[in-house]
């Protein structure tokens, strides 16, 4: 999985820090949280790097829904090439908050992903609206499929027209997968396309022959447990209105 994702993740550039962290661009200190481990010898102005520096703690939440007790995440370990989060879920059926954890790593041009090489999915986040209080995200999903088929033909068995279950192709440019589809798409491992690429060659050993995206979602992140600010909110709504025309 790694492999696919070569543009995506050979950019990782040391550039000298630049944290963001109030109106007054002055890093605020919360005295009762311990803030998250700091690589000292950490520069980079990624703005997931920066939001994370300068909130021991944050949730998560979309639209207007006020976060609920479990969306929080707590990055415990922060250098300039990955963090390490620490953090809350429930299922319908559970009481109480558990706790699990999750890495990232930091991309160029305000990305960051996360891959399973166990699972083979990987999961690409950029962030498209920042300010002091909240910042607005958009992440897709990837993963290694035995067909091209969507989400919606696999839970609808027996569709007539299997043609029609089929995702588009994913376009290349100049055999770089860009991570960020508007839509979902499948790259098929392509024996010629591979010899002919450098970034791509290694994947030969891959178990499954395509990686299809998922459809976009975009989430929310907060500073605090509270209502999400207008200017968040309109910039997600702007993100995830149905295009016109």
């Amino acid at each position: 999985m790694t492999e696919l994702f070569n543009v995506a993740v050979v950019a990782l550039l040391l550039i000298a820090p630049r944290h963001w962290c109030d109106a007054n661009e002055n890093e605020t200190a919360n005295h009762t949280e311990q803030p998250p481990r700091v690589d000292p010898d950490s520069a980079t102005n990624n703005p997931f790097y920066e939001f994370f520096a300068c909130n021991p703690t944050f949730w998560v939440t979309q639209g207007n829904a006020t976060p609920g007790y479990c969306s929080w995440f707590k990055p415990y370990n922060l250098t300039n090439a990955e963090v390490k989060f620490e953090y809350g879920t429930k299922s319908k059926w559970e009481t109480d908050c558990r706790e699990l954890y999750i890495s990232y790593n930091f991309g160029a041009n305000d990305t960051m992903f996360s891959l399973s090489m166990d699972l083979d999915v990987g999961v690409f986040e950029r962030m498209r609206y920042k300010s002091v209080n909240c910042v607005v995200t958009e992440d897709v999903g990837w993963s290694q499929q035995k067909d091209n088929k969507s989400e919606s033909c696999k839970r609808e068995k027996g569709t007539e027209n299997e043609k029609e279950c089929e995702l588009p192709e994913c376009e290349f440019r100049d055999d770089q997968l860009d991570p960020f589809v508007s839509q979902p798409c499948c790259y098929t491992n392509d024996t010629q396309r591979i010899n002919n690429s450098s970034l791509l060659r290694r994947l030969r050993n891959v178990s499954e022959p395509y990686y299809c995206s998922r459809e976009p979602s975009y989430t929310i992140y907060l500073r605090s447990q509270e209502s999400v600010p207008s200017d968040c909110l309109q910039a997600y709504v702007n993100l995830t209105s149905p295009k016109q025309g």
